[in-house]
């Protein structure tokens, strides 16, 4: 179980490595938007939020079904 835990500490120190060089050249905050664009981001997200709240849910779901 232990080599587990330094594999995910390696990855997760890959994830970082390439992940925050990409983030800090990237717009963030763009100074303009359309309305379009930010209803279509904000429709994304919460299609994604509902959808892991609906696999977590389902996982909880079939957890208890079997144990």
């Amino acid at each position: 179980m232990r080599w587990m835990t330094g594999l995910f500490s390696v990855l997760a120190t890959l994830c970082l490595a390439v992940g925050v060089p990409a983030l800090s050249y990237a717009q963030l905050f763009p100074v303009s938007a359309d309305v379009a664009t930010v209803r279509a981001d904000l429709l994304l997200w919460a299609t994604a939020l509902i959808g892991v709240v609906l696999a977590i849910y389902a996982f909880k779901r079939v957890r208890g079904l079997v144990g």
